[in-house]
C-alpha cells in the first residue's frame, strides 16, 4: 500500500514523464523536492526509493543532506 497522498503520486507521475524528455537533472531536482517536502518518513521513503530505481540519487542535482543519502547509496 502507498504511503504518498494523491499530490505526491500525482507530482510523482509528472516528474517521471517529463523526465524522460528532460532528463535525470529534472528527475534529480523534482524528486529531491518531494523527498524535502514529505511530511512523513514512509513518505520520504517510498520518493527515495524511486529515486534509486532512476538512478538520480548520484545525481549533483539530488540535493538533500549527504548522510541522508548514505544509509541508500
Amino acid at each position: 500500500m502507498s504511503t504518498l497522498n494523491k499530490s505526491q503520486q500525482r507530482d510523482i507521475a509528472k516528474i517521471l514523464v517529463n523526465g524522460i524528455s528532460l532528463g535525470d537533472d529534472y528527475m534529480a531536482r523534482g524528486l529531491s523536492a518531494l523527498y524535502r517536502s514529505a511530511m512523513k518518513t514512509s513518505q520520504q521513503d517510498e520518493i527515495m526509493a524511486i529515486a534509486l530505481a532512476y538512478k538520480v540519487v548520484s545525481n549533483p542535482e539530488f540535493i538533500i543532506s549527504s548522510w541522508y543519502c548514505a544509509e541508500y547509496i
